[in-house]
């Protein structure tokens, strides 16, 4: 079977773009090409989309446009060309990920998978809403938007056009012959509320990482190489200052209100300089983004445990990561975490936005050691036996079959069901 992955880029996203289980799709007789908005591998199963003179002049004063109108992923025409390309004609399914990027018009998702069977994987909510990717405790999408208390939110509109979009969207997706894929059963209870969603096609299929590399390992060696002090107590954490989604501010406060004597490292990737007022007091080391595989490994080989205190997640790799390789997770109830980290026999989740519950858990976990090994045990096997990556190829090569049994509304339907 040839199924076509249409994404915003190839390297980038690869743990979700199914790029990276593209050779574990081939043992079960799936050929997956790629076609990208930014391309930075040199594959040859990777393409360009939209890839003609001008292209991204064009589609950088359609965006201008787009924002000065206050809409979004509507106006790139050049999606109902898409057709023309030689490897959307010779694919058997086309499988869509992230589309509202800023190169695709959602306008044309009627018409595409009426043309061949058709899998979008949903990211995050943003097809459920009048305009953000995530929510947050708003939840003026189960009515339709409008009113918008936070037009500041990805994607910024300049004017309320929430409820316009929102009611495209409820033409448009309905509209569509296709198969959702979400990787929560948070995003499936989400989908299920929704006036845009719950009528579709709906999979639950979580994603997998490779569990070979993914794996519990020596962390002193990796402490060394990190220039941790020795007999520190390591947190692991991601940092995103001034996201309204990760909740990095609430990870600060927890530090602040910390009650422990004990000496800590703590390991921060993504940002640098939301730890300084902490420099003495405990030891920094932030790493910023890291493109390096060994580095981001020995984050977690390193770390005790790894604090994720997002307000927003659809899923949460860098959760599933880390209790792969034996470390326990503490996160924010209200998201997909506490389920995607098996809280709370694996993970342990707070109320959200409570940093002294945040500060309590982190005490708890520095306190205990006995604890945070029971827990990593645990983890590790949640992961072996839920977040495969061989599972995950499974999961998609069996959802391909069944949906490309389907045959495409613009075409006669001979023997299969439509």
């Amino acid at each position: 079977m040839r199924v076509l992955q249409v994404n915003a880029g190839d390297i980038v996203g690869v743990r979700f773009n199914n790029y990276g289980i593209k050779d574990l799709l081939a043992e079960r007789g799936v050929d997956s090409r790629h076609l990208v908005w930014n391309r930075l591998s040199d594959d040859p199963a990777v393409g360009k989309i939209f890839d003609y003179p001008g292209s991204r002049r064009l589609n950088d004063a359609v965006s201008r446009l787009e924002r000065d109108l206050s809409i979004h992923s509507t106006l790139q025409l050049h999606s109902f060309a898409l057709p023309l390309q030689k490897v959307f004609r010779e694919a058997d399914l086309v499988h869509y990920h992230i589309v509202h990027d800023g190169y695709f018009s959602l306008m044309a998702m009627p018409l595409l998978s009426r043309l061949k069977p058709t899998v979008w994987t949903w990211h995050d909510p943003w097809p459920m809403t009048g305009h953000c990717i995530y929510p947050l405790e708003c939840e003026r999408w189960k009515t339709g938007c409008g009113a918008c208390p936070a037009l500041d939110l990805v994607f910024p509109m300049k004017r309320d056009r929430t409820a316009l979009q929102f009611r495209q969207k409820r033409w448009i997706i309905p509209s569509s012959k296709l198969e959702v894929v979400l990787a929560s059963r948070f995003m499936m209870d989400m989908a299920r509320q929704s006036p845009i969603a719950r009528d579709l096609r709906l999979t639950h299929i979580p994603f997998g990482i490779d569990l070979g590399r993914f794996k519990p390992g020596p962390s002193e060696a990796a402490r060394r190489r990190l220039g941790i002090f020795e007999g520190r107590t390591v947190i692991g954490v991601r940092a995103f200052e001034g996201s309204p989604y990760k909740g990095f501010e609430y990870f600060v406060e927890a530090l602040e209100k910390l009650n422990t004597e004990k000496p800590l490292a703590i390991v921060t990737t993504h940002a640098k300089g939301g730890l300084n007022k902490f420099i003495g007091q405990h030891q920094i080391i932030e790493l910023g983004w890291v493109n390096d595989d060994q580095t981001m490994l020995d984050t977690y080989m390193a770390a005790d445990f790894f604090v994720m205190p997002s307000l927003a997640e659809a899923f949460g790799m860098m959760a599933i990561e880390a209790m792969a390789c034996g470390k326990p997770v503490i996160v924010f109830e209200g998201t997909s975490l506490p389920e995607v980290a098996f809280t709370p026999e694996v993970g342990i989740a707070v109320p959200m936005r409570d940093s002294e519950a945040l500060a309590g858990a982190i005490s708890r976990l520095i306190d205990d050691g006995a604890e945070v090994a029971v827990r990593g045990e645990r983890g590790r096997r949640v992961a072996v036996e839920h977040y495969d990556a061989r599972l995950f190829a499974r999961r998609l090569a069996e959802l391909y079959a069944r949906v490309s049994a389907r045959k495409p509304a613009s075409q006669p339907i001979t023997g299969a069901a439509a």
